[in-house]
């Protein structure tokens, strides 16, 4: 009889044990239901509140007004908009929007006066994306970025936190998974404007790929990749780079798992996947090009982020004589000493910034070298203490050395943004949301080793 009570208290035991599991999970998925709720009524606010279309977006003609109206929103210290944004970036949404009404593209903007090629400077996807979303809809400008924001970050940690679930099976974890990806939907948010693109798809594959990887899911780890990879893709067009982190993570994944998987389908695939943004973006640059001739103009800049000029300017992170600061009116004062006709961005702009930045390094090395040390020094520092809680847990598991070695890597690949800018948070965004998602995931696989964890 009293092998039977301590067999029956050790069965209501476990069921307590359970229930409080139980109960646990439930409290975190309640948590993070009511989060993403939060979001949701958070853009369903900017589309309640906020239902201005932008000034004039049915005028084709020359007009002061639309001009003047441009003008006094690009110095309005912030865009109209509920999550972060450039205003710069808003006002040319609000110009591409007008281009579309007036040319049958937004990849032609209308200012009242001219009529240019959207993006100019910048990576123009957004710029483009947001008329077609607002006139799809039916709703304004700001509140198509506010909800195409709300979406990607909600469904990348939704996407990522189902991965994770698969990965690890203990409650405990889960509900430490919860937490994780809730600060990094809570980064995003933070942060937001185009910043969100190289990470986003990354917060969501990862922890599927680690899952099928270890698994030993070739078949459904090359698919995983490609699906990645064709995501990253698209947000490239939207922030340059984004493809080129998730490459580095895909590729160095399949190399160094060459002996369980012979990588040259996967990268074939990847490869494959690549290819229709590429040639997307080439038909929006084509349709461009013939609206603009059609009103007798052209395309004056690249089509992307001006590198050298981020570079340039990137060198007054140390305030020197000279690069005094980090400003875009740095760069473009010192390309118009050269040549007043270099249009911003344009091909020239680049070649004369480019040559000013090799005269730099010839006449003062030192400064060069400094201040590239001195970034990359700032982000090394970073990336240590973030990684210390893991830091002997690195490479420690020959099973997941592929995704150590991948992880790392990416992260390397993603501070490039803070040492050719300046390390500034939004450019850190991807790096420091990398860190978590790796040391978080690091941290749970070596609990469930350790303890045996089990659901």
């Amino acid at each position: 009889m009293s092998w039977n009570f301590r067999l029956h208290d050790g069965k209501v035991s476990r069921l307590l044990g359970d229930y409080r599991s139980r109960i646990l999970v439930s409290s975190a998925l309640m948590i993070s239901n009511l989060v993403l709720v939060l979001l949701a009524l958070h853009g369903l606010a900017a589309f309640f509140l906020n239902q201005e279309t932008g000034p004039g977006l049915s005028i084709c003609h020359y007009s002061d007004r639309v001009y003047d109206d441009d003008m006094a929103l690009m110095l309005r210290p912030k865009a109209p908009t509920h999550f972060g944004l450039m205003t710069s970036r808003y006002v040319e949404m609000v110009q591409a929007a007008r281009g579309n009404q007036c040319t049958g593209t937004a990849a032609v903007g209308y200012d009242g006066h001219h009529y240019l090629q959207t993006g100019r400077s910048d990576d123009p996807g957004i710029m483009e994306l947001m008329p077609a979303i607002s006139r799809f809809f039916g709703v304004s400008i700001a509140n198509s970025y506010d909800l195409f924001i709300l979406a990607v970050i909600s469904s990348g940690v939704l996407v990522g936190y189902a991965g994770f679930w698969k990965l690890f099976g203990d409650r405990r974890l889960r509900v430490i998974g919860v937490a994780v990806f809730l600060c990094l939907a809570f980064a995003e948010a933070w942060i937001a404007d185009d910043y969100i693109f190289p990470v986003a798809p990354l917060i969501a594959g990862i922890p599927w790929l680690l899952h099928l990887g270890i698994t030993g899911k070739n078949l459904a780890l090359t698919l995983g990749a490609t699906l990645l990879a064709f995501c990253s893709s698209w947000c490239s067009l939207i922030r340059s780079g984004s493809l080129a982190i998730c490459l580095t993570f895909l590729l160095t994944l399949f190399s160094v798992r060459h002996r369980s998987q012979k990588p040259l389908l996967p990268l074939v695939l990847i490869f494959i996947a690549c290819i229709p943004s590429v040639l997307f973006a080439r038909s929006v640059i084509s349709r461009r090009d013939t609206a603009l001739a059609k009103i007798g103009e052209s395309a004056k800049t690249d089509d992307s982020h001006a590198f050298w000029h981020t570079f340039y300017i990137g060198f007054g992170f140390i305030p020197n004589s000279e690069v005094p600061d980090y400003d875009d009116r740095v760069a473009a004062e010192k390309v118009r000493s050269i040549d007043p006709s270099a249009v911003f961005s344009s091909a020239k702009y680049q070649a004369i910034l480019r040559r000013e930045l090799w005269s730099l390094l010839k006449r003062r090395p030192m400064l060069v070298i400094g201040t590239l040390a001195a970034k990359t020094g700032i982000l090394i520092l970073l990336a240590s203490i973030l990684l210390c809680p893991v830091r002997r847990l690195i490479f420690a598991e020959p099973a997941t050395f592929w995704f150590d070695a991948a992880s790392l890597l990416t992260i390397g690949m993603s501070a490039m943004n803070g040492i050719v800018a300046i390390p500034r948070l939004s450019y850190l965004l991807t790096f420091l949301c990398l860190i978590l998602l790796y040391s978080s995931i690091k941290l749970c696989r070596s609990g469930w080793l350790t303890h045996g964890w089990e659901s």
